[in-house]
């Protein structure tokens, strides 16, 4: 059986009917504990409205090769709003 290699854990929550929600990334699995118990003790809000979590289960998930290279593509180095020539056929 092979396992994939984990680059990291993230802290995130599920509420009611809900997906999974991503709440905080870390390199190790002591420190995603340490937030998570956290989040856990004190009331947390959610990050785009503010608004308080009602009744949000938290758990700790690791982070895949999968998952990093889904999302390195939408980050800003990769993303063209226009097309340009290629930085080799510009120094012609």
């Amino acid at each position: 059986m092979k396992k994939n290699k984990i680059y990291g854990y993230m802290v995130g929550y599920r509420e009611l009917g809900s997906r999974f929600i991503r709440y905080y990334t870390t390199f190790t699995y002591k420190q995603a504990r340490s937030s998570l118990r956290m989040y856990q003790k004190y009331p947390t809000r959610e990050r785009e409205t503010n608004r308080p979590l009602i009744d949000p289960v938290w758990e700790i998930q690791p982070i895949t090769k999968k998952e990093i290279m889904r999302s390195i593509l939408d980050e800003l180095p990769f993303l063209r709003k226009h097309s340009t020539l290629p930085l080799s056929l510009g120094l012609w």
